[in-house]
């Protein structure tokens, strides 16, 4: 109850400072070297220090998609007479994508609430990759899944990057569109399945699009 209380405050006095922008729109992630790109949307707020310089946060949240290729996985026996005691199992796996970012960016043109503006700058992101395994039918009464495979599993990473975009303000509010360039500077993987059912989902180089409107509060 503490921790709510907290939270609420806090949000409360951001969004009670002047000028402080509210967010919110789409965002296609793609990873490098992997076929498919991930669809999603994404809510944010950004806070002016002064004309030229603001602090960002933004969180997105994607569609899964499907590995191209299946995974192989053992199933053993449960009983010493069962034949034959180890049998190949088919998987597919469906990964999303959830980001923190935050950051500063740094705006050319008439500045952070007015008119048309470039912008760019640094961002941390953590990033929180679910996955979660199909299995082909087989009786589970009889065999159990070896090499600690589970039916779920994540990959979380700390990821360091650049976000560089573009924004006009119109009597309703602004448009923007960006682009960010993430690496992860480290990712630990939750089990087995996060290891092995990462390929052709799964790249520490990461591109993201993002086309939105944001509100101005004063």
């Amino acid at each position: 109850m503490k921790q709510i209380v907290l939270i609420g405050s806090l949000l409360i006095s951001v969004l009670g400072m002047a000028q402080t922008g509210v967010s919110g729109g789409l965002t296609m992630i793609k990873g490098f070297g992997i076929p498919k790109a991930y669809p999603g949307i994404h809510i944010g707020i950004e806070i002016p220090r002064d004309d030229e310089v603001s602090y960002f946060g933004r969180i997105t949240t994607t569609l899964s998609n499907f590995s191209d290729e299946p995974g192989i996985a053992n199933a053993e026996a449960r009983d010493v007479m069962t034949s034959p005691q180890v049998k190949q199992v088919n998987y597919e796996v469906k990964m999303n994508y959830t980001n923190i970012e935050g950051g500063t960016r740094y705006y050319l043109g008439n500045g952070y609430d007015y008119g048309w503006s470039a912008y760019g700058g640094s961002m941390f992101m953590l990033s929180i990759n679910s996955m979660k395994a199909n299995y082909q039918d087989f009786d589970e009464s009889l065999y159990k899944l070896q090499d600690g495979l589970t039916e779920k599993g994540r990959i979380i990473a700390l990821n360091l990057g650049v976000n560089a975009g573009v924004k006009n303000h119109f009597s309703f509010g602004m448009l923007y569109f960006d682009m960010s360039l993430a690496y992860s500077l480290f990712a630990i993987p939750s089990n087995t399945l996060a290891t092995q059912g990462s390929q052709n989902l799964y790249t520490p180089l990461t591109f993201s699009f993002n086309l939105g409107f944001r509100k101005d509060l004063y």
